[in-house]
């Protein structure tokens, strides 16, 4: 077995375990008793290795359509921290100038009495 085919059914695992927490949590808020809970999830059986050529060749084109659209949406790091840096020092700009408009504001209102 390879490391990633043992990667996988671990995360498996972990997915189903979660979604038997999940059934759990969804029948004790519901208020339904004690004895509807659904069983734990069992870990799906490993599948034949005549399977695997297969499975491994939709696992293939699968992930590299995952990697062409993270590809369509990644952005390079350094226009993203250029553009992270512009929006704090546009809120600061935007937070001082609200502070100046209300001095300037009870200044104005405390001149009134």
């Amino acid at each position: 077995m390879t490391e990633r085919l043992k990667e996988l059914q671990r995360q498996r695992a972990l997915v189903q375990e979660h979604l038997a927490w999940l059934d759990r949590e969804i029948v004790r808020e519901a208020g339904a008793p004690a004895t509807a809970r659904p069983a734990a999830a069992s870990v799906a059986p490993v599948e034949s290795p005549a399977a695997a050529p297969h499975a491994s060749a939709a696992a293939a084109r699968a992930e590299a359509e995952a990697e062409a659209m993270m590809a369509e949406y990644r952005r390079d790091p350094e226009s993203l921290q250029s553009s992270v840096k512009r929006g704090c020092l546009l809120y600061f700009l935007g937070a001082f100038a609200l502070l100046a408009l209300g001095l300037v504001a009870w200044y104005f209102l405390r001149q009134g009495r």
